[in-house]
């Protein structure tokens, strides 16, 4: 139709119609254009959000989520450690009793009283260095032991509830320590003179003999602390009445705070040193009584 209109009306008229149609074309697809990209747009911003939705769902999940994942955790970490603690208690309880077993069964040498007076001796070996009350261990002990010797070794632990800790025997020795340093630089008591000695020339001090007592005492010092530390503590008892010794011979001023810190120091070293020689002898006596069954038993 329109193709017939043309050839039927002016060239000009035509012309003008059909720009009109392109004009109109070309707005309408402008126009379905921005439609379009409007909704892309609109699609692109739905998206965004949905995107950012989910993305706080999903951290707020997680944070929710953590705990529950972290208490799953300790609870998987416990049954392993649950699962490896009872395989060990299990092994070594089949292996005791392997061991048991084989000593009732093939060497039998073990008697009542020896079984009672090594666990006697493990308790109380165990009190002992927790600190703990011991004298019915001890008891305990002599009685299945009924031995003169250890009961003489034991003695001074009879006046005593416990043992004194390691931590209070160091700080027992750090003050003893801090009170020879203290007496080393105090100055010597002047010895009782007559009225003839009046009347000569002397000083009262000599610093090279002050110094000397003062590089002396921190020595000794040292000395001690070191004695502790390394866990001698006989050794540094025995230190610690020599410097005394001395410094009684010296008679340097000061002596009250050295005497209460020697004492002290005694108190908290004494009764470990007696500890340790009863547990030692028991341990020998524990095995000596035990290398008798065995000789004994092979013997017959």
């Amino acid at each position: 139709m329109n193709v017939l209109k043309s050839i039927f009306m002016p060239a000009e008229k035509a012309l003008s119609e059909e720009m009109v149609r392109n004009e109109s074309a070309r707005l309408q697809l402008s126009s379905a254009r921005l439609q379009r990209k409007m909704e892309e747009t609109n699609f692109n911003s739905e998206v965004k959000k949905m995107d950012e939705s989910l993305r706080v769902k999903q951290e707020n999940f997680a944070t929710s989520a953590k705990p529950m994942l972290d208490e799953f955790n300790s609870v998987s970490l416990a049954q392993h450690y649950y699962q490896e603690v009872l395989n060990t208690v299990a092994s070594q309880s089949h292996l005791v009793s392997q061991i048991a077993e084989r000593e009732f069964g093939q060497y039998g040498y073990i008697s009542k009283k020896l079984v009672s007076f090594s666990l006697h001796f493990e308790v109380l070996k165990r009190r002992m260095t927790a600190g703990e009350p011991f004298n019915r261990e001890l008891s305990r002990v002599l009685h299945d032991a009924d031995s003169e010797d250890l009961n003489l070794v034991a003695a001074p632990l009879k006046q005593v509830d416990t043992i004194p800790s390691q931590a209070a025997a160091r700080a027992t020795a750090f003050d003893l320590a801090q009170a020879i340093m203290e007496s080393g630089k105090a100055p010597a008591q002047e010895p009782v003179r007559g009225w003839l000695d009046l009347l000569k020339f002397r000083t009262s001090r000599n610093p090279v003999t002050l110094q000397q007592r003062e590089a002396s005492a921190r020595r000794a010092a040292e000395a001690l602390i070191s004695y502790v530390k390394q866990g001698e503590l006989h050794q540094a008892l025995r230190h610690a009445e020599a410097v005394y010794g001395e410094m009684q011979h010296l008679g340097l001023a000061n002596s009250l705070l050295l005497d209460n810190a020697l004492v002290a120091f005694k108190e908290a070293v004494l009764p470990n040193i007696a500890a340790d020689m009863l547990l030692r002898y028991s341990r020998a006596s524990l095995n000596a009584c035990r290398y008798a069954c065995v000789e004994k038993m092979l013997s017959e």
